[in-house]
């Protein structure tokens, strides 16, 4: 090979080399965690699920930015009426609109918890505020 081929090979695996993506070597450490927020409701809704939905999402948003940034929090509004959704009612024993919180560990659902509490809570927006973060704190291990 010529001289000037040799270089654009170098070039070329300098270049893949940068751009690759880099997987981290397997040292022991916590697989890593996902916490996905799940909003689940019906095609049809009321003012009720709506605020439930706005405040759900307000809670995560702003206590929450950089995890949901970083990808460590992940919010979800999920139909389930939608042919494709309709095997979370069972997943989650969903019986009416509900935030669900479920960890994930290398892609592996694990343990979810229903956020009951946000019925009755609906309607004092600062204890549902405080009731949402609280729980995905926890979730969160912080």
């Amino acid at each position: 090979m010529k001289a000037k081929h040799w270089r654009h090979l170098f070039l070329l695996v300098l270049i893949f080399g940068l751009v690759a993506p880099s997987y981290p070597a397997d040292n022991g450490a916590a697989p890593p965690l996902k916490l996905v927020a799940y909003y689940f409701h019906a095609t049809q809704r009321c003012v009720t699920c709506m605020a439930i939905e706005r405040y759900s999402k307000e809670a995560v948003q702003t206590k929450f930015g950089e995890p949901l940034k970083a990808g460590v929090i992940e919010w979800q509004v999920v139909d389930v009426e939608q042919p494709k959704n309709r095997h979370f009612i069972q997943d989650y024993r969903l019986v009416t609109s509900s935030l669900v919180l479920v960890k994930f560990n290398n892609g592996k659902r694990g343990e979810w918890r229903t956020l009951d509490k946000t019925w009755t809570l609906v309607r004092k927006k600062a204890d549902f505020l405080q009731y949402v973060q609280s729980n995905v704190a926890t979730f969160l291990g912080n």
